[in-house]
């Protein structure tokens, strides 16, 4: 928008209509500024793409195939784990929200997740060097058992610090959705791109070694993947905290918290009797329910090929851009909610004619006569290519709806009732996710031990039995359709509308004036008794 001159703002006021004075001074709350510095563009594009810069996607790999804890011990560590992670979510939403430091709010908790973060990533990726290859095969040896548990707590805690430290950031980032928007859209592209390095190292590593590529380590796979976790688990990590340290040192927060420091037990029932984010977070925890099986298990223990995404997403690559070019332009047409609805549908429906393909049909001559195509790499490659396709084309769409819902609820929060509560909005909408997560981490284990799931054939190149791997194939794609479809229900509910948005965010501005007038008076006052 132009500026209006000095002389047109006298002629306005002197012979202006009412409605073009008025017209005039919306232009002026609702401006779309640009406050976020091109270093801090940079440094925010790095910091996204390298804080999940590690192959914590693994994990679960890692602790039935690599580490083999077994799996009663699983559901008795996240029976634990779901008690710990309420009891130490309030703990955080209490201890962030009263944070005022010369850095901020939030940023000495993002700061939590860099080179400390790294530390206890060495100790967990080098638990088999620890116990050595015999107690490793043991699932059942309590030591390693409880050495596990303890890195999973501590990490954990770090991991809710970072959530609660980035989620808020976010959201004080910049007073303008605008702005927020297109930081947004250039770091999920970045991030798409770098973050995707270790994954891509440690699956490539995994097909290599399990499809007889690397023959050094025939008859020794086992060994050769244990290496490979200890080394790229740790490495990434380090080169992750680096970079998050670097951007905490020239992070700013621009939306001001009131200078009183909120109760946690106001807080908490601000955040819990809000009707946009109530609706969020009944969505988010019903997408959460499921039986914790990914379509990565699928590819790696019934195709044997972790990359296999990989390459079928290879045509995706031209798609990606379009949602995160066109979101601005979206967003200044449509509510964040219808965006982040038709997003979520669209990318998620697919499963149904996927397994529907998979399952229905056979190989009727050949060698692989009588094999299903859900079975055979060939067979399901050009179908997953067209889903990548699709869901590359949303993917954009989705990553930032799903982001710029939490801010506006945050927002929300702030237009109703004049305070900020990002980290117990962040703790709360976690938590409520946590606990349907925490059952399936309790159940899952079960899941697996029912299906028949062997945890000692991956590393002996060996295929699971054909129950197994129907179920696997089930749970990976209809079955997590038919969960994320059913969680788009409670959305309807949310209140926030684009005539409503547009509203709320012009009279934000006018209020974060005044907010920041009365909180730099109170400075210059210190200042000047100093």
């Amino acid at each position: 928008m132009a500026e209006i001159t000095k002389a047109a703002a006298i002629e306005l006021a002197q012979n202006g209509t009412d409605e073009e004075v008025n017209k005039q001074l919306r232009q002026l709350v609702d401006v779309d500024r640009r406050v976020i510095s091109r270093k801090e563009t940079i440094g925010y594009m790095l910091f996204d793409s390298f804080k999940g810069f590690n192959i914590d996607g693994h994990k679960e790999h890692f602790t039935v195939n690599v580490l083999k804890i077994g799996w009663n011990l699983q559901s008795y560590y996240n029976i634990f784990a779901g008690i710990w992670d309420i009891l130490d979510d309030l703990l955080i939403a209490g201890i962030v929200e009263k944070t005022r430091t010369r850095w901020g709010k939030f940023i000495p908790y993002m700061a939590m997740s860099g080179l400390p973060l790294a530390f206890i990533a060495l100790c967990y990726w080098c638990l088999p060097a620890i116990f050595g290859q015999a107690n490793v095969d043991n699932t059942e040896y309590l030591p390693k058992f409880f050495a596990w548990a303890l890195l999973e707590t501590i990490n954990e805690v770090f991991q809710n610090f970072k959530s609660a430290g980035v989620g808020g950031y976010m959201a004080t980032v910049t007073p303008y959705p605008s702005d927020r928007r297109r930081l947004l859209a250039i770091s999920s592209y970045a991030s798409i791109i770098l973050s995707r390095i270790p994954d891509l190292v440690i699956e490539f590593t995994m097909d290599f070694i399990t499809n007889g590529l690397v023959k050094s380590v025939k008859g020794n796979e086992s060994a050769a993947l244990t290496k490979a976790f200890m080394i790229l688990g740790p490495t990434t990590m380090f080169i992750s905290g680096l970079v998050i340290t670097w951007y905490c040192s020239i992070a700013k927060e621009r939306v001001h918290q009131k200078i009183e420091v909120p109760k946690l037990k106001e807080s908490l029932r601000v955040v819990f009797t809000n009707r946009p984010l109530l609706a969020k977070m009944i969505a988010d925890a019903l997408g959460s329910f499921g039986t914790g099986v990914s379509t990565n298990d699928y590819y790696r223990y019934v195709l044997y090929m972790t990359t296999f995404e990989t390459f079928a997403g290879i045509p995706s690559f031209f798609f990606q851009p379009i949602g995160f070019s066109k979101y601005n332009t979206f967003a200044a047409k449509y509510s964040t909610k219808s965006l982040y609805m038709i997003s979520q549908v669209f990318a998620k429906t697919f499963y149904i004619p996927v397994w529907l393909y998979g399952r229905l049909f056979k190989f009727s001559k050949g060698k692989n006569k009588g094999q299903y195509f859900f079975q055979n790499r060939w067979a399901m490659l050009p179908i997953t290519a067209v889903w990548e396709c699709i869901y590359a084309t949303f993917w954009g769409i989705k990553n930032i709806s799903g982001s710029e819902i939490g801010n506006e609820c945050n927002d929300y929060i702030e237009w109703k009732y004049g305070q900020r509560n990002e980290a117990t909005l962040s703790v709360a909408g976690s938590l409520i996710c946590k606990i349907p997560a925490r059952l399936n981490g309790i159940f899952q284990p079960q899941f697996k031990k029912w299906i028949g799931f062997d945890q000692n054939k991956y590393d002996l190149v060996q295929p699971q039995s054909f129950q197994a791997q129907k179920w696997l194939f089930a749970f990976s794609t209809i079955i997590t359709s038919a969960l994320v479809l059913s969680s788009m229900i409670p959305m309807f509910w949310y209140n926030i509308d684009k005539e409503t948005r547009d509203r709320m965010y012009r009279e934000l501005n006018e209020r974060r004036v005044k907010t920041a007038e009365k909180i730099n008076n109170l400075q210059d006052a210190e200042a000047a008794e100093n």
